[in-house]
């Protein structure tokens, strides 16, 4: 890095070195010192005369020296063009005094603007977004406080705070900033923008914050930084910010390198380093040119390892002395996250279910603040909330692709990598290039194309597994349970065999299970259920029709007939019987994670069967003497008299509400064209709808143009403009955090 420009001298010599691309240094000329003197030519001088005395004699006292070397010069036939320079904006009478004499009084910002207009950029630079880091429902820069947080170097694990980026890419350090999907890596380069624009004179440099995902057919750092320019609106500026980056007076903050790069999923290592190499070649040769500090950011499972993006970003070899890789934090700190809901305005204390990943506030901060309170306040709001995430990620990572492809797509092929998971060794699953590929195509219809492939390179809510490996995992349990959990719901509706005939290996969680029953609930899908049970109730997979059961178990009072099922090797997550009577089933040599079975109302003629089996903990009952008859030769290794488990609360849809969904359920999310109006009028377990309500949130969705029918053989058929399917499962998803004027008119329906 060339130098700091602490003083005001150095800063005024510093603009006028790049101005006129010379020296510019203090001379003494005709018996006189004068501040800055700039050979151009054997036939051009400039002279400059720095103060940061603003009065009007000290103006004339500047303009009095520089007058006879000035017309002395041009006696010899030179040109002499001068200023006076203040650190303050001079008055309306210096300059006119200097205009009588042809001499230039101006400020130091006015003489930098000359250059390079960074009060321009900057005024246009902050209209624009940093990145991800925007408010979801406008699109507008968040504006949101900025909670202080430590970053990490990953060899010592010492914490570097907001501050202490700044203070190295000031002293010229290169940092590479890696994270997760929605750790806050574009409100860093924001920040340290914020930071770096009101220290221009102690870095000796303007800071730049370049959008990669902008520039991702750029090929090198001209088309870069022109690219920036023209987004930002000074396309002019292009030949002295070029200067700047030459001279070493340009700090560069680039954020989503992993938002240009297409990643290749083939199985040979080498041809993919090569295409993610390829890929950032406009941003390594932006780097390398730089002479001042630099920050990029990206997600930290694009590269193979922190060697690879070094070297593909062009961070390793001379600068490797002042190169560092942090990581942003994967989860806040209890009090970060108390301080994060304050800042909201929310005054509650976080509940232990809450994960502290930062997405997971920022998700928070989107939704309104009564609702925040409402869920974050609920003993098991944790029901509630993971669905609308879900949505908001997709929603997320669908405007990171400029839309191309839509939330619902995304979230297609989030489900089908869940469901590969499935038969991995480990919880959150190993994913191969080839898997992701896969995915892409079952939910797309197609191999990916070039958005397909940029989407892959840096899907949603995986990680790296370790480093040189192209295989990834999801990186939360939650998130994971809760696709998975969904796509059951999907193959049961669709009556999908694809995953009947292999047992899976990993089984949902309590999560999973409670978002599986609160999906059968508000859309009536019991019938489904047991439609699905009956058609492969002899699977191989019964750990697939084992989470069925403890799906329906879930919620409801009304007994559950099975009607003989016989399950054997099974898992279940959780199964209740303390507010739903089960029988006609028998489970053998089976694990049920927990059993609650408080005030239990099965009876032993009720013919429900646990046998030879293992109960990881019984919940409503102190020990083996509570047990009732219809447990034989099981194992139970704890118990839980609070039953807690038990007391997982339904959503509470009103009856409308419920309508609604289950008949937008039909219509759009389920195999087929259309729907008949006497399907439509049939509920889960063949109890008929209120016709009347039935007819007016069919023509709400008529006015609306959201279906269109047409006349069957004896009645109207519904079918979906599937245009509107993203609205509609947005709902789906929200439900009671719905905002939405249809769910709100179909909420008031009597």
């Amino acid at each position: 890095m060339t130098g700091n420009w602490r003083s005001l001298e150095d800063h005024v010599r510093g603009i006028a070195q790049l101005r006129w691309n010379i020296a510019c240094i203090p001379e003494h000329i005709d018996g006189v010192d004068f501040d800055g003197v700039a050979r151009v030519s054997p036939d051009e001088l400039i002279l400059i005369e720095i103060t940061k005395d603003r009065t009007l004699e000290k103006a004339r006292n500047d303009l009095n020296k520089i007058m006879p070397t000035k017309m002395r010069l041009a006696s010899e036939g030179m040109i002499c063009r001068a200023f006076v320079v203040l650190d303050q904006e001079p008055t309306n009478s210096m300059v006119e005094l200097g205009r009588k004499v042809h001499v230039s009084v101006l400020s130091s910002v006015q003489f930098e603007r000359d250059f390079f207009d960074f009060s321009a950029y900057n005024g246009l630079r902050m209209q624009l977004p940093f990145g991800s880091a925007v408010d979801a429902k406008t699109g507008a820069n968040d504006t949101r406080e900025f909670l202080q947080v430590s970053y990490v170097e990953p060899d010592d694990e010492s914490p570097v705070s907001m501050g202490e980026v700044v203070s190295r890419l000031v002293k010229g350090s290169r940092i590479a900033l890696t994270g997760d999907f929605g750790t806050g890596k574009s409100r860093c380069v924001r920040e340290a923008y914020t930071s770096l624009s009101t220290k221009i004179r102690e870095a000796g440099a303007f800071p730049v914050s370049i959008n990669l995902r902008d520039h991702w057919s750029s090929s090198n750092a001209l088309e870069v930084l022109a690219g920036h320019l023209g987004n930002v609106g000074l396309s002019s500026s292009i030949d002295n910010l070029v200067r700047l980056l030459n001279t070493g007076r340009l700090i560069l903050l680039l954020d989503g390198f992993d938002e240009i790069g297409a990643q290749s999923h083939d199985t040979n290592v080498d041809d993919r380093k090569a295409l993610r190499r390829h890929a950032v070649r406009g941003v390594r040769d932006l780097l390398q040119k730089s002479k001042a500090g630099a920050l990029v950011t990206g997600r930290s499972h694009f590269f193979d390892s922190d060697e690879e993006m070094l070297q593909s970003l062009g961070l390793l070899g001379v600068h490797s002395d002042t190169t560092f890789v942090l990581r942003t934090p994967d989860s806040f700190s209890q009090a970060e996250g108390q301080s994060y809901l304050s800042a909201m305005g929310i005054a509650v204390t976080l509940p232990e279910w809450l994960p502290r990943k930062p997405l997971v506030f920022q998700i928070l901060a989107e939704l309104d603040a009564v609702d925040v309170e409402r869920i974050l306040c609920k003993e098991h709001g944790q029901f509630t909330f993971w669905g609308t995430f879900i949505s908001a990620v997709c929603s997320r990572e669908s405007r990171g692709v400029a839309d191309s492809i839509a939330p619902l797509t995304i979230r297609a092929i989030l489900l089908e990598l869940a469901s590969k998971t499935r038969y991995s060794t480990t919880f959150l699953g190993r994913l191969s290039p080839r898997d992701i590929d896969e995915a892409y195509e079952v939910a797309v219809g197609s191999a990916p194309d070039q958005t397909g492939i940029q989407l892959l390179a840096r899907m949603c809510t995986l990680g790296r597994i370790e480093p040189e490996s192209p295989d990834r995992q999801f990186i939360d349990h939650n998130v994971i349970d809760i696709l998975r959990g969904e796509r059951l719901v999907n193959d049961v509706v669709a009556l999908n065999e694809s995953d009947t005939k292999i047992q899976w290996k990993q089984s949902l969680r309590i999560l999973g299970v409670a978002h599986v029953g609160s999906i059968i609930s508000a859309y009536d899908l019991g019938q489904s259920c047991f439609t699905y049970l009956r058609k492969y109730g002899n699977t191989a997979n019964a750990t697939l029709l084992g989470e069925i059961i403890a799906a329906l178990s879930m919620f409801g009072k009304d007994m559950l007939d099975f009607q003989g099922l016989q399950l054997s090797h099974a898992e279940l997550p959780f199964l209740n019987v303390s507010t739903r009577a089960i029988s006609n089933l028998c489970l053998r040599d089976s694990i049920i994670n927990c059993l609650a079975i408080e005030a239990c109302p099965v009876k032993e003629t009720d013919y429900l069967v646990i046998e030879n089996s293992l109960i990881a903990t019984v919940a409503g009952v102190s020990s083996l003497v509570g047990l009732p008859l219809w447990i034989k030769g099981t194992e139970v290794i704890a118990f839980d008299s609070l039953s807690n488990s038990a007391r997982i609360k339904e959503s509470p849809l009103m009856p409308q509400q419920k309508l609604f969904l289950a008949i937008i359920h039909k219509i759009f999310f389920q195999p087929g064209a259309g729907r008949e109006e006497g399907s439509l009028l049939k509920g889960g377990y063949g109890q008929k709808y209120d016709p009347k309500l039935v007819d007016s949130i069919l023509k709400m969705l008529l006015r609306e143009k959201l279906i269109e029918r047409f006349k069957g053989r004896d009645k109207w058929v519904y079918k979906p403009v599937r245009r509107h399917s993203e609205r509609l499962n947005r709902i789906r998803s929200e439900l009671t955090l719905s905002e939405d004027a249809l769910w709100e008119e179909a909420t008031n329906l009597k």
